[in-house]
């Protein structure tokens, strides 16, 4: 009997656990049944999610002249981050890999400062080439992190696709900062710039012209007269006749800096979209674009040296004599440095601390510049087996 009973326990607990199951089982049929329909469905729906922030890397609704499928890889807000009214928006063009020339902007004149004189700058970029090994997307990234202002459109970094830089930064400023920003200054990140002498001149054309900066048209820099195309195939600005066929150009501006503003710009990036595309941007931007719609140049020819020596001597004269500048935009001959040496020598001319150049004491007179041998930026290393002896 004590064999049969031990044999039975498992049994009779056995069918007391499916017993115990099958009520549980029913029970809950019996609970959801009472349900509405409705109810039931929602017992199937994924938990609800959080919308996902916007990603520049969507396509752009707006294209830009010919490319439909513009999107912005970086884009910048640095004219909403404004609380107050702009003088004006400073749209640098910036080769990606200019990692330490944007460098130097920042710290000749930081954005704070900037932000004090009622300016803002933002450098445009592109898409980085496979040719580019220094720099990767990820630094441009974390460079945006850390300051904000860089505008890179999803085009490839190529002197021929500049044109698309030039025009995105007009469309950015015109339609980012129209309601904050009275004028634009387009800049090329390798031109010396007197910023103050910029703010300057801006204030004055307010009172001089009121209504300037949201009425009129506005485009003022160095004006190159009309010139013939370069003809020569072995030019880096060789353009054929299939590109440009007439014999001159129209009067234009210098792409180094000029200043417009946003009416101007709004006008001319509409144009540009009904003009058939050309590489050289200032050509046919403030040239071809700009005679279409009748607009005038305003010439500031003497701003401008197209020697980076006669600025270096400035700083030179700035440090030991306090002399007055000749000049206000002019190359940096390849020495990043020199922009931030030039401002922050400048400077001290709009605080009354520097005097005018005396008779006789011109640049052109007695200005002696070394000649600077630079190590290259990057390179390559190279190994070569020796013969020991």
């Amino acid at each position: 009997m004590r064999m049969r009973g031990r044999r039975l326990l498992p049994i009779i607990l056995s069918l007391l656990l499916i017993v115990l199951l099958s009520l549980c089982y029913f029970s809950g049929y019996l609970r959801d049944s009472r349900q509405s329909p409705d109810d039931g469905f929602l017992l199937h729906l994924a938990p609800e999610t959080k919308e996902d922030p916007p990603n520049p890397n969507t396509p752009s609704s707006n294209p830009l002249l010919n490319l439909s499928d513009f999107r912005y890889l970086l884009a910048s807000n640095v004219c909403r981050k404004t609380k107050r009214e702009l003088l004006a928006v400073l749209i640098v063009t910036s080769y990606a890999g200019h990692d330490a020339l944007r460098s130097a902007h920042r710290q000749a004149i930081p954005q704070s400062k900037l932000a004090e004189m009622g300016l803002r700058r933002v450098f445009l970029l592109a898409a980085l080439p496979s040719r580019e090994l220094f720099i990767s997307q990820d630094q441009l990234t974390s460079e945006q992190q850390r300051f904000g202002d860089l505008l890179q459109g999803n085009f490839i970094e190529d002197y021929r696709n500049l044109s698309y830089k030039h025009v995105m930064g007009l469309k950015w400023a015109s339609e980012e900062c129209k309601k904050q920003a009275k004028f634009i200054i387009k800049l090329d990140d390798d031109i010396i710039y007197d910023v103050f002498h910029l703010r300057r001149y801006l204030e004055t054309l307010e009172v001089r012209q009121p209504g300037l900066a949201t009425s009129s048209t506005l485009l003022s820099g160095y004006v190159l007269d009309a010139k013939p195309p370069i003809r020569l195939r072995a030019n880096k600005w060789y353009v054929s006749k299939k590109e440009y066929p007439h014999a001159l150009y129209p009067a234009y501006l210098s792409g180094w800096l000029y200043v417009t503003n946003v009416p101007t710009a709004e006008r001319i990036v509409a144009e540009a979209e009904r003009v058939s595309f050309f590489w050289i941007d200032d050509t046919w931007l403030t040239g071809v674009v700009r005679t279409r719609l009748g607009i005038p140049l305003e010439r500031h020819n003497d701003w401008f040296s197209a020697n980076a020596e006669f600025i270096d001597c400035c700083v030179r004269d700035l440090k030991q004599h306090s002399y007055e500048c000749e000049y206000s935009v002019g190359p940096n001959g390849g020495d990043d440095r020199l922009l931030v040496e030039f401002l922050h020598n400048v400077e001290k001319c709009y605080f009354d601390e520097c005097v005018k150049r005396p008779v006789g004491k011109s640049l052109k007179e007695t200005c002696l510049a070394a000649a600077k041998s630079r190590p290259p930026k990057h390179g390559f290393a190279e190994i070569k087996a020796l013969r020991l002896r």
